[in-house]
């Protein structure tokens, strides 16, 4: 069934009927910086890209975190919004670490952004 619809989407975006096919992947942090209370922080990420929001795993006790998590969506077009959330997972309010944003293109790009509260993400993104 599910490589019937990918066929089937894969027929749309080559009749341009569909717009199609952006991929996040290859999600990673360095040096983030949680609150004085956790030293190496449990980050996770929270993308969005038009309707579309996923939250990745959180991993832990790390300033280093690495996502091996995807965000697909098939309704993309060059120009859309696509915003990655950091986050510090806490016991009672996760803390913001900062936002990463960036307005789509076509193919495949990397992309980088400095956090407000300290330390970088990185990603790859693909709009076919």
């Amino acid at each position: 069934m599910a490589s019937r619809l990918c066929l089937l989407l894969l027929i749309l975006c080559s009749l341009n009927v569909a717009q199609c096919g952006l991929r996040v992947y290859n999600v990673y942090a360095r040096g983030i910086r949680p609150d004085p209370g956790n030293n190496n922080g449990d980050g996770y990420v929270r993308m969005s890209c038009g309707p579309v929001s996923t939250t990745t795993h959180v991993v832990f006790n790390t300033p280093n975190p690495n996502w091996h998590e995807e965000l697909h969506y098939y309704g993309a077009s060059p120009g859309n919004y696509l915003e990655l959330r950091v986050y510090d997972k806490d016991v009672i309010f996760d803390d913001l670490l900062g936002v990463c944003a960036t307005n789509i293109q076509k193919g495949t790009r990397k992309h980088n952004c400095r956090l407000s509260k300290g330390g970088y993400i990185y990603f790859t993104y693909t709009l076919s």
